[in-house]
């Protein structure tokens, strides 16, 4: 198998795209709309020079090719952190609306939460009011008393109101909050944690090219950063970045975390290090969002009986090292359980002030009957057409289930949303994997690893009475990881006209994800700047 190598000129060709991108925005910041004054002040004239200077040292090095800037590993950065520059450029664009400066709009419970850290304390500084406490059933919405919105969502138990999300988040949020004397709005998690989640994923593709598929071209790989960065529930968080987004952007960045310091385990000798940092981060999964004990679970039991199988003379050693900061998450998780509603395994989800009494109807949560909704929510509903920017955007379900006359069972109720076959037709190579047979044996254990993980996250979201795209967050990045390498398998294996269709799909989940995070659920962008989309309205339709 012959490694595929990056081109020497890449280097100089992007610090040469670098300088156009300095020079250009230097010169039209206003007509962009990034600066208010038409005339170009300090910081944009030294932008101006500085792209001046990147195109004399892109000609240096593209003339003489020092060595130095020669070697894959170099290489391999420079280009990984422009894909992550663009990248995060488009974060930038959906979490600000558009604005690219306006970090406004979004909850700010974790800010709350920290602050109560700070203060030794656990429950929030929100007051639930003498009404809703004097009321016969504070969880039933029915009849129940007006209260303040900062109620909404808490967890009422004892006249104290906590947050039923993981605290993880929260202590990460707290010493910035303490430093800079500021708070936070959720808004800045969901940014700074799903960038983290863009790097590890990134970090997983580059082992698995450097170890398995080390034949395929870079322009591939780059491609496969761009769909675990872009796909669809990742820009729609993003667009609507609140504390659910930001529990559940936390809860796979450590999910993700941990299996890529597993496979960095199983590269070598198994240092006891990765193990011990892949239960770190597994219990911070939880520690963040609980319904994640389901997959991590899993995956302590397979990376047990991996190393059983392949170092059973130090199974024990390397055993501690994964499930010491495991037990040790599993004990203070239930201490926080415990020191707020009584019980080590109450995360605070039966006391929520929200639409539905789960006080009463928490064993209605998971139900058999609502797998055929969800299935069609999740996997079969195709958005609709609108007339102008963005063209398509998500199908409210529920109204759609109401105007075919359906009755929903239970408790079930469903958001906007798109099913995968329409905005990710991609993820149908995620199959592939699993139809052939590999000789390296650290490549199936990635195999059991995202799948394993991904079926059991995904079967819980189908069960669960309340269907969201931000759900798919949870399993958003196996399924990616297993198509590119079902991807990967097909470049190497098939000819160009399956190898062009896959291609085609990459282009197609790319687009459908773009354009369907501008809507998102609420429509956030469209009401913070309207401006925006009447521009776009007017690029795109004359």
């Amino acid at each position: 198998m012959q490694r595929a190598v990056i081109s020497d000129r890449i280097i100089p060709l992007l610090l040469f795209l670098d300088s156009l991108a300095c020079i250009l925005f230097a010169l039209f910041a206003h007509a962009l709309g990034f600066d208010p004054t038409p005339d170009m002040g300090f910081s944009r004239i030294v932008l101006f020079y500085l792209g001046v200077l990147l195109i004399f040292i892109a000609a240096f090095l593209y003339k003489l090719e020092p060595r130095s800037i020669q070697t894959e590993a170099n290489k391999t950065v420079f280009l990984l952190g422009h894909i992550w520059s663009v990248i995060i450029v488009i974060y930038l664009f959906f979490v600000t609306a558009g604005t690219f400066t306006s970090w406004k709009n979004s909850t700010r419970y974790y800010s709350l939460l920290a602050n109560a850290f700070a203060k030794g304390q656990l429950y929030v500084d929100v007051k639930p009011g003498a009404a809703l406490l004097a009321a016969d059933d504070p969880y039933n919405s029915e009849g129940r008393p007006a209260f303040d919105d900062d109620v909404w969502d808490l967890s009422l138990y004892k006249e104290k109101l906590y947050l039923y999300w993981g605290p993880v988040p929260a202590l990460m949020l707290m010493p910035f909050q303490q430093a800079l004397n500021t708070n936070f709005s959720d808004m800045y998690l969901v940014f700074f944690l799903l960038c983290g989640l863009l790097v590890v994923n990134s970090l997983i593709l580059l082992h698995l090219w450097k170890h398995f598929f080390a034949d395929i071209p870079m322009r591939y790989v780059v491609a496969s950063i761009f769909v675990v960065g872009l796909i669809l529930p990742i820009l729609w968080s993003l667009s609507i970045p609140d504390v659910y987004e930001a529990a559940i952007g936390a809860g796979q960045f450590f999910l993700m975390g941990g299996i890529y310091f597993v496979l960095l385990a199983f590269e070598k000798d198994i240092p006891k290090k990765f193990l011990f940092l892949a239960g770190l981060f597994w219990a911070c999964s939880v520690g963040s969002r609980a319904i994640n004990v389901l997959p991590i679970l899993f995956l302590i039991a397979l990376t047990l009986f991996w190393m059983w199988k392949n170092q059973s003379k130090e199974w024990m050693q390397l055993s501690a090292s994964l499930l010491t900061p495991l037990v040790m998450g599993a004990i203070l998780i239930g201490w926080y359980n415990w020191a707020r509603f009584d019980s080590p395994l109450e995360f605070g989800l039966r006391y929520q002030i929200t639409i539905y009494n789960l006080n009463r109807d928490l064993p209605l949560a998971f139900q058999l009957d609502y797998l055929p909704y969800n299935i069609a929510a999740y996997l079969l509903q195709p958005f609709e057409f609108v007339s102008g920017f963005p063209f398509i955007q998500p199908v409210g379900f529920s109204k759609l289930l109401e105007s075919l006359g359906l009755t929903t069972p239970k408790l079930y109720a469903a958001g906007h949303v798109t099913g995968i076959l329409f905005f990710a037709p991609f993820l149908l190579f995620a199959v592939l994997p699993f139809t052939k047979r590999y000789g390296e044996r650290p490549l199936t254990l990635v195999l059991y690893l995202l799948g394993g993980s991904f079926l059991i996250s995904f079967i819980s979201l189908l069960l669960y009475y309340y269907g969201q795209m931000r759900f798919l967050v949870d399993v958003i990045s196996q399924a990616s990881l297993l198509a590119i390498i079902g991807y990967w398998t097909l470049i190497r294996k098939s000819g160009r006209p399956f190898l062009h269709l896959a291609n085609l799909l990459i282009v197609i989940t790319l687009i459908t994800s773009l354009l369907l995070a501008v809507t998102s659920e609420s429509g956030r962008m469209s009401k913070i700047n309207p401006a925006l989309i009447d521009r776009l309205n007017s690029f795109f339709i004359q």
